[in-house]
């Protein structure tokens, strides 16, 4: 059965398109650009690069033809929200697809005060509507989110944000990868929505203690108001849209919106999701 991935080029939608060619699962990546794609993969036996304007239902469609799965991941908000809205829509209409696995987040709803979690409900329930087979999955903020500090760090040995207090169980990018690969390839996993977390809590505080020891140096969290965040971001270069993401992902902190540690990575893989432990000490020359 062949996978398509929209967003094979991001973060996880790569490591997703590597893994399944590992396991030996034919790959059509649909993108927008191809000749990024060609520079990132090669050409390895397995993979077809499809170039689509993800605009356009009628390339995506053509895209999907013929396909069984689809892996898709990419934003909730603005151009990128909506473009998950069309490939649904495309997905729906194309008979051979038996699945389509989405990156989500924790705690997706309505009810949320973070707009991530509000709009990947949204898209949910576009997929509910389009009527199209559906799982997603839905890790807690990522680990790799403590490298936005890594500039501040290494000038000042701080870190400046809202969320002084308020945990988070967060996830390794590349867990996420792997448990979207098993769901993949596994169809009595599909159907379901599965939140996934780290191993255990951490506030910003706290994991700037872990960065601490680390570096051989004390880093600290200086809480700002969110005027003062604001304005920090966005004469950083941060756009106005993902500043005001950033603003409201500290608010569901803060509302302990995001306490919660789940087994549902080492319940699906058998082993345990990777730690804010090691992925510091991997990235901790970034903070240098």
């Amino acid at each position: 059965m062949t996978t398509a991935v929209i967003g094979a080029t991001g973060r996880v939608g790569t490591l997703v398109v590597r893994e399944l060619l590992a396991h030996r699962r034919p790959v059509v990546a649909i993108v927008r650009n191809a000749a990024k794609a060609r520079e990132l993969f090669g050409a390895p036996d397995g993979l077809r690069i499809r170039q689509a304007a993800l605009d356009s239902l009628a390339e995506i469609r053509a895209g999907l033809d013929g396909v069984g799965t689809v892996f898709l991941a990419m934003g909730s908000v603005g151009l990128e929200g909506n473009v998950q809205r069309a490939v649904i829509q495309a997905a729906a209409a194309v008979p051979s697809i038996e699945q389509l696995v989405r990156l989500s987040v924790f705690n997706a709803s309505p009810a949320s005060l973070g707009i991530n979690q509000r709009a990947h409900w949204n898209i949910d329930f576009a997929a509910e509507v389009a009527g199209v087979p559906y799982t997603t999955i839905r890790p807690a903020i990522w680990s790799a989110s403590l490298l936005a500090a890594a500039a501040e760090v290494r000038q000042s040995r701080s870190w400046t944000g809202l969320a002084d207090t308020g945990r988070v169980a967060l996830s390794d990018h590349r867990d996420a990868a792997d448990l979207a690969v098993r769901v993949l390839l596994d169809p009595s996993l599909w159907g379901a929505h599965y939140d996934t977390t780290g191993p255990r809590l951490f506030s910003w505080p706290e994991a700037l203690e872990v960065l601490s020891g680390e570096l051989g140096e004390k880093v600290t969290f200086v809480t700002a108001s969110e005027r003062d965040l604001i304005s920090r971001l966005t004469s950083q270069g941060v756009p106005a849209a993902q500043a005001e993401l950033l603003i409201a992902r500290e608010w569901a902190l803060l509302a302990g919106e995001n306490e919660r540690v789940t087994t549902t990575f080492a319940d699906l893989t058998g082993r345990p999701p990777r730690t804010v432990e090691d992925f510091l000490r991997e990235n901790r020359e970034m903070f240098r």
